[in-house]
């Protein structure tokens, strides 16, 4: 029979992969959530964007839609695992997001068209993050 320390390790042990298993699915979760916003508007390459300042870029090529990730989730301290969803290997990118010069010789100034906070505020003011994070910790901790 195991000892008292022992059950408690392994409750601590299926806790940190809960934990992790949570981060990963509110991760999930929010790649989805970016790519489902980057898909609502389009238009065809060389013309002018329909996208205003302010609302997620329109889609060109599908390029910043294709390259949303998923980064794994680590351990950042007892009990604390953090995940992260974004773009990856797309140079405007950040630009998009934040806006600013761009171009040769920094000739356009492009303005903001937030796509990755306003998903994640998004999702998190609707209780989705919340909900996924909790079964995913339930589904391994409990067995479900």
């Amino acid at each position: 029979m195991s000892s008292s320390g022992d059950r408690l390790r392994q409750m601590a042990e299926r806790a940190d992969r809960g934990a992790a298993a949570a981060a990963g699915a509110m991760a999930r979760e929010a790649k989805d959530g970016i790519q489902a916003t980057l898909a609502r508007r389009s238009h065809a390459r060389g013309t002018p964007t329909p996208s205003p300042a302010g609302q997620p870029p329109a889609k060109i090529s599908g390029r910043l839609k294709d390259h949303v990730i998923v980064v794994r989730a680590r351990q950042e301290g007892a009990h604390r695992f953090v995940a992260a969803a974004g773009p990856r290997d797309v140079v405007y990118a950040r630009i998009q997001e934040k806006g600013g010069v761009a171009g040769r010789g920094h000739r356009s100034t492009l303005p903001p068209r937030p796509y990755v906070l306003p998903t994640v505020v998004e999702l998190r003011a609707s209780g989705r993050l919340r909900e996924v994070s909790i079964e995913a910790f339930q589904a391994v901790v409990h067995g479900r």
